[in-house]
């Protein structure tokens, strides 16, 4: 008589090694989705920053300039209180609206500079003048023999510093425009982290999926009792 035990047995482990190999080939399958996923939506994550980044680059740039060139030194060091007063108007009004965007946040600030020292006397939104580059920064760092505007950039932030000069050429203040990323960069990993997320789901769903299917398929391809098995 044929031996039907050991034919079952066979039968069983030839399936029980499908099932496996099957298993195994869908999870590194799945896992390989996830990092070229992951890896695709952080490249397009850094190429959005870069872009935004350039863009407020020409943007903070050209303010500085527009501003470099309506501040006048001579009026800083003839009355500084009325030239604080004077150019605060001026600010309101060139600058009213500057933070157009829900990715960065921009300020500005005027700095007295008299013998070798800086203080503030134009601070935007109540800002922190240590927060500023120019109070972090040694004088040497920013000033040159030519009041040539200085450009400072870190991970999450840009500044641009501009000095201004009298009459006779010296430096008696500077102003600096600076943009912070910190929302764009919030942005991007919440953006990557629901991705990576969304992406698990459907994995862990798909490995799910496959197993019940595999188990309905054994439990429904079992003959009952009764019936003969052909």
């Amino acid at each position: 008589m044929p031996d039907y035990s050991n034919s079952r047995k066979v039968n069983e482990s030839s399936a029980l090694n499908r099932i496996i190999r099957g298993t195994v080939i869908i999870v590194v399958s799945l896992a390989l989705a996830i990092v070229s996923v992951s890896f695709a939506v952080h490249h397009m994550r850094l190429q959005f920053e870069e872009e935004f980044k350039s863009i407020s680059d020409r943007k903070i740039t050209d303010i500085s300039n527009v501003v470099g060139m309506t501040i006048h030194g001579d009026e800083i060091i003839a009355d500084p209180v009325n030239a604080t007063t004077k150019y605060t108007s001026v600010f309101n009004l060139m600058l009213a609206n500057m933070s157009d965007d829900d990715f960065s946040d921009e300020s500005y600030a005027l700095f007295l500079y008299s013998g070798g020292q800086i203080s503030p006397m134009i601070l935007s939104n109540e800002e922190d003048p240590n927060n500023f580059v120019v109070a972090k920064k040694d004088i040497s760092e920013w000033l040159s023999s030519d009041n040539a505007v200085y450009k400072a950039d870190g991970e999450n932030y840009e500044s641009v510093l501009v000095p201004i000069s009298d009459s006779s050429g010296r430096c008696v203040a500077v102003f600096e425009y600076k943009c912070t990323f910190d929302k764009l960069s919030k942005m991007g990993d919440e953006l990557e982290h629901r991705v990576l997320i969304a992406v698990c789901i459907a994995v862990a769903a798909g490995v799910i999926l496959f197993g019940v299917q595999t188990v309905a398929v054994r439990v429904l391809s079992k003959p009952r009792k009764g019936e003969t098995k052909l």
